[in-house]
This record gives structure tokens, sequence and C-alpha cells, in this order.
């Protein structure tokens, strides 16, 4: 499982420029509009013998944020390694769902968050604004009660 981890000790560790970061999410983006389809049939497949708890709405990451979103996890299961689902357009779709679902049966902490929502003043500039605000959220997702510590960002 890849991580994008932030090291208190190197605070260097675990940062990805912007640049880089939508490098990356158009890239995996491409490979995620290719392989929709098959990551909600995978999702059905994983599911009927997991348990799985979903919840979708607005929850607080700390006293500072609250997500507006979907959230996954495995029942009654704890420090978990955390992942991010991010939409191609940023807000919460069927896919970011199926996704976050896929995530929650194979053992991780999934949020699907709808990022216009959740940073409405970054909303206004734009998709890259809104995934910069998420970029420094990352530390607080890696202080998640029930995380591991490792953060995960996505596209569904």
């Amino acid at each position: 499982m890849s991580n994008n981890s932030h090291d208190a000790a190197n605070p260097d560790a675990g940062q990805v420029s912007r640049r880089a970061f939508l490098a990356r999410a158009g890239v995996a983006s491409a490979v995620g509009a290719a392989t929709a389809g098959m990551a909600t049939n995978a999702a059905a497949a994983i599911l009927p013998g997991v348990k799985v708890k979903t919840f979708k709405g607005k929850y607080a990451v700390d006293s500072h944020r609250i997500v507006d979103g979907f959230m996954a996890s495995p029942r009654s299961k704890t420090k978990l390694d955390v992942v991010v689902v991010v939409s191609e357009s940023g807000a919460l779709t069927a896919e970011a769902e199926a996704t976050a679902r896929r995530y929650a049966a194979q053992g991780w902490l999934a949020i699907a968050p709808n990022l216009p929502s959740t940073y409405r003043g970054a909303a206004l500039a734009g998709k890259p604004a809104m995934v910069e605000a998420l970029m420094r959220d990352v530390p607080r997702l890696e202080r998640l009660a029930r995380g591991s510590g490792k953060v995960a960002i996505v596209t569904a």
C-alpha cells in the first residue's frame, strides 16, 4: 500500500508539489476513466463477504476541518491506513463512492470528499485550488483517531 505520509523529523518527507500531484492525478484519471466500470464491478465483488461501515454527510476531521462527503471503513477496526478518493471533477460521485467502498473492503479507512462543499473558498478558483487545500489538510488526516498515520490520495 503506497502512502503519502508526513514525517515529523523531516518536514519535506511526503510533500508533493501541486504540479507533481496534478501530473500524477492526470495519469491516474486517464487510467481511472478506462477502468471505471471495472472498479465498480470489483467493489461489488469484494463487498459481500466483508462488513463495511459507510457514512455520507459532514464529519469533523478535527476541530478545524469539517469534511462533506462519503466515508467507508471495515467494521470494528482501528489503526487503518487512510485513502482519500478524489473524483475527476472534485465533487462526490458514484464512482468515488464505489472506489471508497472497494478500498474499505481491502482494509483502508476511505474518504471521498466533496471538494466544492468542503473547500468553498477554493472552489471558486477551480479544482487545482481545491486539491491544494486538500493537500494542506493531509497532516490533519494523518492524526485521525482510527488512522495509522499514513495517508494516500487516489483518483476515482
